[in-house]
């Protein structure tokens, strides 16, 4: 490999978890500029070397430094942030933001990516990878965010453009919440956020409805006050718990459930109530036709559905709190999460490598093919 620029690092990717957000960094490479993190190498076999056609889908997790022209990340030292699923050696130019120890990745290429996914931070010296922040700890953001600033004060409209979000949107106290997908890891860690992470008495919400494929996996803690009710897709009767709570709303959020169930549960809900919000965090996990994807686009943007954008909602939160203060939230709040994660019932599977199928490869095929458990967490040992 060439010299290493001034300003730069040059990693392996350690540690990643290889979850269903990776179908949808695949199925929007081109469209919100995924590909663009890790270009594919020009050196690459054809075809695979058109960057028309393919890309390199990224993953969160650790790396490690194998070089660097920065003086304060030393060889050797790890990364948390977004990687190639890759063995191949990769170059990321930083540049030192704050709090100590947070980096932008400042390469011309990644210009148009969300700042989200241009951030790394470096991991104390002498830190392993740790194999549940690979899978939970950037899931834990968007639902953190939803919790403190979406459904908190400030009240930050989930798009982060700055639009208005009434309060009356933001309140949850007099709200029960229906979270859609559930057993994803988002809806998992935006649970505990509700029933661990909020002053229930003075920010609601009243009770909290979870649906998934496998609902008896869903966390169960000790001591929380939220009523919590768990159900399948398919029972049919689950929205009757809603109305024993007297809500004024009702407020579904969509972690990835299939379209027929979220407009299952938005019919019953408006039924039952005269206000109903539809959050959408995420789709579906599946393999997505031309038609599909542009059906699911245009759903997005259609009346009475609010999509999250975790990355513009982070930047807002980051410029009304000030770094510091926002990363020292998150990450006390994190590591209290952290701390709950046996409640989680969610079991880690470990592969290695990139070939073969007990590596990257065969992930990515059990991902596609619908192969892997909500229940399952994925890491792979780079």
């Amino acid at each position: 490999m060439p010299p290493l620029a001034d300003s730069s690092v040059r990693v392996c990717t350690s540690l990643i978890s290889v979850t269903t957000n990776n179908l949808s960094y695949a199925r929007g490479g081109f469209a919100f500029h995924w590909w663009d993190a890790y270009p594919v190498p020009d050196e690459a076999p054809a075809p695979f070397n058109y960057s028309q056609e393919w890309g390199i889908v990224p993953a969160w997790g650790y790396a490690r430094v194998i070089d660097s022209t920065i003086g304060s990340i030393k060889p050797d030292s790890l990364l948390f942030g977004l990687w190639p699923m890759s063995s191949h050696p990769v170059d990321l130019r930083l540049e030192a933001t704050e709090p100590t120890g947070h980096w932008c990745e400042i390469s011309t290429h990644r210009r148009q990516l969300m700042t989200l996914y241009n951030h790394y931070e470096q991991i104390d010296e002498g830190s392993s990878p740790e194999a549940v922040a690979a899978v939970g700890k950037s899931a834990f953001l968007a639902a953190f965010l939803l919790s403190a600033f979406v459904f908190g004060d400030p009240a930050l409209h989930p798009s982060g453009t700055g639009d208005p979000w009434p309060e009356h949107d933001a309140d949850l106290s007099s709200a029960v919440v229906v979270s859609l997908s559930a057993s994803s890891k988002t809806g998992r860690t935006f649970s505990w956020n509700l029933a661990r992470n909020r002053n229930r008495a003075s920010q609601g919400p009243l009770a909290l409805l979870q649906l998934s494929s496998v609902p008896d996996s869903l966390a169960r803690y000790p001591g929380a006050t939220l009523p919590m009710k768990y159900a399948h897709y398919n029972e049919s009767d689950a929205m009757a718990w809603v109305p024993g709570f007297k809500p004024a709303r009702i407020v579904i959020v969509d972690f990835g459930a299939p379209k027929a169930v979220g407009e299952s549960i938005s019919a019953a809900a408006s039924r039952l109530s005269p206000s109903v919000t539809f959050l959408r965090v995420g789709a579906e996990a599946k393999i997505y036709s031309d038609a599909e994807f542009a059906e699911l686009r245009e759903s997005i943007s259609s009346p009475g559905t609010v999509m999250l954008n975790t990355s513009a909602v982070r930047d807002r939160a980051i410029e009304i709190n000030g770094p510091a203060k926002f990363f020292q939230q998150l990450n006390e709040a994190w590591a209290r999460c952290y701390g709950d994660w046996s409640y989680q019932n969610l079991q880690l599977k470990s592969f290695h490598g990139v070939e073969g199928d007990h590596g990257i490869e065969g992930v990515w095929q059990d991902l596609c093919n619908r192969k892997v458990p909500p229940n399952i967490g994925i890491i792979v040992h780079v």
